[in-house]
């Protein structure tokens, strides 16, 4: 009887098992989704208590300093494929976990296990590139939301949204934000903003769709530097430096329109590393998001991360994420991107700067993968319970 007593005492004191998790990583390393998924992986390292294997495509996207504590799997489908959709579960022996994350919004059918799908925003029927995107976008994440045991939105827009689509109960859909990279949290702590500050703007661009305002934002900046609002604080006018994978084809394309006219004071400088993206987030006057829409916004909370304020349009989702440092243009016209570009210049100027932590704090790795992990640990339980 001691000895079945010592047992339980054992059993109640060791952890929990871990959650055997299956995370389609094969977007790693394309944007948005890539980074998201990076960072969950990331968090969900740092908080524990799961057994991860990560689905990715080729061996390229492997993260060295993940190896370790990662089983990476390989499947050859493509993302958004017929392929995705009827065969991988099946070649990645899915019935051996126990839960199964989607970080976009295909969830493959015959799932057999409770499943976890992150819809980022509803761009592909809102503003849809091609002419038949919203017959397949709405169909692929209406049929996703309702088979998925819960569903993580990363804005309450797109929550809301996501509702009204779906038509699904709401206590399935949970508003959990994106995570910032840990670099850039644990750079938080060393600044205090008060870094004198460059003559430039700064945007950054991971396409060039047309819902990113690409076009907008030099008509802005032309209107800008024709303007006299400069002048009262600046010798020379503000430079607009451009980055990302977004604008590395902008040169010729503007060219190729006959628009060369609005480069006059742009810089490309194409896509950045990290520690080169964080110095020039630093000692930019603002980040400017010229999106017409956005399902979050990552590099905006990577301006704050370093102080600079964020000028933006009055997105939604954009609109959750500003802080009082922050500009927000009166309307989606040019001439107002224009005047709160001016308006930022101003408040880049400011000695007033700093970086709100208790704000940043709820975008970290950790804090969003723990909140993550609790969808985890809910749909397991109401498995259990039935």
């Amino acid at each position: 009887m001691a000895a079945q007593s010592s047992q339980l005492v054992q059993a109640e004191a060791s952890p929990a098992k871990p959650i055997r998790l299956l995370l389609d990583g094969r977007k790693l390393g394309d944007g948005g989704i890539g980074v998201y998924t990076e960072n969950l992986i990331k968090g969900l390292l740092s908080v524990g208590g799961v057994d991860l294997s990560v689905i990715i495509r080729e061996p390229s996207q492997q993260s060295s300093g993940l190896s370790s504590n990662v089983t990476w799997i390989e499947d050859p489908a493509r993302p958004y494929s017929l392929d995705e959709l009827v065969n991988l579960p099946r070649r990645v022996g899915i019935n051996q976990f126990d839960v199964f994350h989607a970080p976009h919004y295909v969830l493959p059918y015959r799932v057999s296990i409770p499943s976890v799908v992150t819809v980022h925003d509803l761009i592909h029927i809102s503003h849809p590139e091609k002419f038949y995107y919203p017959w397949i976008a709405r169909r692929l994440i209406t049929s996703a939301v309702k088979r998925a045991s819960a569903v993580i939105t990363v804005s309450r827009h797109t929550r809301s949204e996501l509702l009204t689509l779906a038509k699904v109960d709401e206590s399935k859909v949970r508003f959990i934000p994106n995570a910032i990279a840990p670099a850039l949290t644990e750079a938080v702590l060393a600044r205090d903003g008060s870094e004198r500050r460059k003559s430039y703007f700064f945007s950054l661009f991971s396409n060039n769709k047309p819902h990113k305002g690409l076009k907008d934002l030099l008509a802005a900046y032309a209107m800008y530097r024709e303007g006299a609002t400069w002048r009262r604080a600046f010798e020379v006018c503000p430079q607009l430096v451009l980055a990302g994978y977004g604008t590395q084809e902008m040169e010729k394309l503007l060219l190729a329109e006959g628009s060369a006219n609005l480069l006059q004071g742009v810089t490309v400088v194409g896509a950045l590393p990290t520690q080169k993206l964080q110095q020039y987030l630093t000692h930019a006057l603002a980040l400017v998001v010229p999106s017409l829409i956005e399902g979050f916004c990552l590099p905006a909370i990577e301006a704050q991360a370093v102080g600079t304020p964020v000028v933006s349009r009055p997105v939604p989702a954009l609109s959750e994420l500003v802080t009082d440092q922050d500009i927000i243009a009166r309307d989606f016209s040019v001439a107002s991107l224009a005047q709160a570009m001016a308006s930022g210049a101003e408040r880049g100027m400011s000695d007033a700067r700093g970086v709100n932590k208790a704000h940043l704090a709820t975008f970290s790795c950790a804090c969003v993968a723990a909140q993550v992990k609790q969808a985890y640990e809910s749909v397991l339980s109401s498995r259990n319970r039935a």
